[in-house]
């Protein structure tokens, strides 16, 4: 059974906040809850619609773009186009993948009316009595004519063939477009249109005159035209006339109930209670998606939509992954609906994810509607907006109010008839509902009442605590430029969106220059630091310009940066956790235990976001292997947000080495792009984005423990140091700083010209003492002092070298 932690993040005032994993949940209609979930390792944004398939006023409706077969409409056009009193469009989802000119791929069946037979496909659809179903069918129909005589329907809403019988409805055209060779019979229906069951109609017209001016009957709104050519005409000429009241029935046979609304999709990913995913690029590769699913006893429905190809914000989901978080709502039976750009939830005529495509929601074929009947009634519930808000102490904020009845359909409210109150620690608020805070961080409430009918929501005053600058460290070449992203948290330690422009950029060091929004451009050889300053508050990341470097990205001693999915694993006994026991160097490795599960392709991904700056040429990273030869890639994304792949190892043999430590080092330039563009081409600086292994063979899938450290990257040398010089006499000098930047030791070629005490002091940049190295020099000559900073934090040390009274000053770039 799923659990839910309720944790209701709406909207922000100044400060919007991205959370952990969080879900909203909000009632929306009679037996009817939206949540909305995001999941940060995706990361992922969610929407459920919840639907109790038993509430009276609810049922299911399919919808047609612009009610015609072929045709393009957004689905949130649809929703409103139907949404009216006593048919309250609660909530729609995109429907079926569809053909050139917006033709459905399979079939549909709209208020019991079969618009498109159905191809070797599933079909998901819902009974006359609301029994939702998931089947692969085929058609057959027929027409009976009063003595009983049938003769089989060959299709419907298609171009007439030779000897063919075919059924033309409203969704088809204003008239059947047919021509006068053969002839057609025209019906209203007398019992209620229905797939799966004998419906009466009565004939209300006949035309069957070859001759020019006949054929292209009009298609009535409240029956079809049966138009027959050769044999089929020649049977509607004998058997059907004016006013004959007789048979027709419309068939899909696999599935066993009354058809009252159907909608095509592709593939089943649960069945019974199991994941059912088929293999393939299509179910293994990451894309918004839209499904639809309902629980063992077909009480429950469940509209799902994941968004996807936004980075940062959420990746889309495989097949496989979708499979899985639907199997934590309890759902029995799932299938996937068309997904991608397509990818749409509306709820009462909001669209509510984040549609894919540059121009917003796409419009597509057909949509999936939950409809309720029930009544607009008087005013019953209250609904604040923000219902959760952070702002910052000394400023204002907007609230608003919306009114409900108990079947939660919109009603007005007179702003003159609500009364708003607040707590007194927290500010005032007057009548048009506009809170100012004070100015001490506390939180409390807001509330609003008309009549007996109230509402409240939470506020919370907040300030900023820290700014994190990403790359960290920056390493540049003369003449690239660095966008400086910052990440700001408040005191409750949510991530606070500032606009870049709103920061004060600062650099310290003659290294280069930075603009308003946080764009550097190296100009000067040397090291330096970056900051960012939004109300007192400050964020640094050191920069080196023009020096070759070997940068650590992550030598876990936290496991902090990572998480895991999974395509085709057993994701209950993966894990990324720390080990001190085996390790390249101090003070551990990063362990991961995996199970591989069988049934198509592999992928168990350590998900980061790590940011690189510069063009760095290779990355690197220890890999402890257990001779199990699995592949091992990794992915990361280029300025413009294109995806590349890099094999760590060759497919064949993969980790073929057990129990030893091996450094896989790979140049930039094998990377490769993904499938999603190939001909892209690397834009640096990249992100880091996840480690994978990969796995196909169904015989390889076992169980086994990896260990990694010492992720690193390389840069290119672009200032060469000078070879040492003989010592002169009489001067004391300092001959090379390698490595620098470094990440573990650094070492200080020094000439000294006399014996004498040599003290070596390290100051951070605020002038403080951080650490020192004294040594007594007994003659002259070359001297190397090696520095390993202890307990020390990624940033710009200053150095003070002193002998025999003359002193020598510098600058060195810790990294961790």
């Amino acid at each position: 059974m799923r659990k839910i932690c309720y944790s209701l993040i709406l909207a922000f005032v100044f400060f919007h906040v991205s959370l952990a994993d969080s879900i909203e949940k909000t009632p929306v209609g009679p037996g009817v809850m939206y949540y909305h979930e995001y999941r940060q390792a995706g990361p992922w944004h969610l929407y459920v619609l919840e639907i109790n398939l038993k509430n009276e006023w609810l049922h299911l409706q399919t919808a047609k773009s612009n009610n015609l077969l072929a045709g393009y409409e957004r689905t949130s056009s649809m929703s409103s186009r139907n949404d009216r009193e006593g048919h309250r469009v609660v909530g729609a989802v995109n429907g079926d993948f569809y053909e050139s000119g917006g033709i459905p791929t399979n079939a549909q069946v709209i208020e019991g009316v079969l618009m498109k037979l159905p191809i070797s496909r599933e079909v998901f659809g819902c009974s006359d009595i609301k029994e939702p179903f998931i089947a692969v069918t085929t058609y057959n129909g027929k027409a009976f004519a009063k003595n009983d005589s049938a003769l089989s329907i060959n299709n419907v809403n298609v171009e007439r063939g030779a000897n063919q019988l075919i059924a033309y409805n409203k969704y088809y055209a204003a008239r059947t477009l047919t021509n006068y060779d053969g002839a057609e019979i025209t019906v209203d229906y007398l019992s209620e249109p229905i797939v799966n069951d004998t419906m009466i109609v009565v004939v209300t017209k006949k035309d069957s005159l070859a001759e020019a001016g006949h054929g292209n009957a009009v298609i009535p709104t409240n029956g079809f035209v049966l138009s027959g050519n050769g044999i089929a005409k020649d049977y509607l000429n004998s058997n059907f006339f004016v006013g004959d009241t007789v048979k027709v029935i419309f068939k899909l046979p696999a599935i066993a109930m009354r058809v009252k609304e159907l909608i095509g999709g592709n593939p089943t990913i649960i069945k019974n209670g199991v994941q059912a995913v088929p293999s393939g690029s299509f179910s293994s590769d990451r894309h918004p998606r839209t499904a639809v699913g309902f629980s063992q006893d077909s009480t429950k429905l469940y509209l799902v939509v994941v968004d996807g190809r936004q980075v940062g914000f959420s990746i889309g989901m495989s097949l496989y992954e979708l499979a899985d978080y639907m199997l934590e709502w309890d759902i029995h039976q799932a299938v996937n609906l068309d997904g991608g750009g397509s990818t749409t939830m509306v709820v009462r005529k909001k669209v509510v994810n984040s549609p894919s495509d540059t121009g917003g929601e796409r419009s597509v074929a057909n949509s999936l509607l939950l409809v309720s009947t029930a009544p607009t009634g008087p005013l019953n519930y209250l609904r604040i907006s923000p219902k959760k808000v952070y702002i910052p102490v000394g400023n204002s904020c907007q609230f608003s109010v919306t009114g409900f009845d108990q079947y939660y359909n919109s009603v007005s409210v007179n702003s003159d008839s609500l009364m708003w109150t607040c707590d007194s620690t927290i500010g005032s608020i007057d009548s048009m509902g506009k809170f100012q805070s004070d100015t001490v961080k506390i939180a409390g409430f807001i509330y609003v009442n008309c009549g007996e009918v109230l509402d409240t929501a939470q506020v919370f005053l907040t300030g900023l605590a820290e700014i994190k600058l990403q790359p960290n460290p920056i390493i540049l070449k003369i003449g690239e430029q660095q966008t400086i992203t910052a990440e700001a948290k408040d005191n409750y330690g949510n991530i606070v969106q500032i606009p870049a422009s709103n920061y004060t950029w600062e650099v310290a060091g003659n290294v280069g220059t930075i603009n308003s929004t946080g764009v550097f451009t190296a100009t000067t050889i040397g090291e330096g630091v970056i900051s960012a300053t939004f109300e007192e508050v400050t964020g640094t990341t050191p920069v080196s310009v023009g020096a070759a470097a070997n940068v650590m990205i992550d030598d876990f001693t936290t496991i902090a940066n990572w998480s895991i999915t999974g395509t085709k694993v057993n994701i209950a006994q993966c894990k990324i956790v720390v080990s001190d026991s085996i390790k390249i160097s101090e003070p551990s490795s990063g362990r991961l235990d995996y199970s591989l599960a069988t049934g198509g392709t592999t992928n168990l991904n350590l998900n980061c976001t790590i940011p690189i700056s510069g063009t760095p040429d290779a990355i690197s990273i220890q890999v402890y292997g257990d001779g199990k030869c699995h592949w091992l890639r990794g992915e990361f994304i280029d300025k413009q947000g294109e995806k590349f792949l890099m094999d760590l190892t060759s497919a064949t043999p993969g980790i073929d080495w057990t129990d030893s430590w091996k450094k896989l080092e790979i140049p930039f330039s094998a990377a490769i792009p993904s499938w999603a563009n190939p001909l892209a081409v690397l834009d640096y600086p990249v992100t880091w984005k996840r480690i994978y292994l990969a796995e196909t063979d169904d015989a390889k899938k076992d169980v086994g423990t990896l260990y990694f450290d010492d992720f690193s990257v390389h840069f290119i040398e672009t200032e060469t140091v000078a070879e040492p010089k003989n010592c002169v006499a009489g001067k004391f000098r300092l001959e090379s700083n390698y490595p620098n930047p470094f990440n573990n030791q650094t070492n200080f070629c020094i000439c000294a010209d006399r014996s004498g005490d040599l003290k070596v002091m390290f100051y951070d940049l605020s002038g403080k003492e951080v650490d020192r190295v004294d040594q007594f020099i007994e003659t002259s000559g070359y001297r190397l002092i090696s520095w390993k900073p202890e307990n020390l934090s990624t940033g710009l040390y200053l150095y003070k070298m002193q002998l025999n009274g003359e002193s020598i000053v510098g600058k060195c770039l810790f990294v961790k």
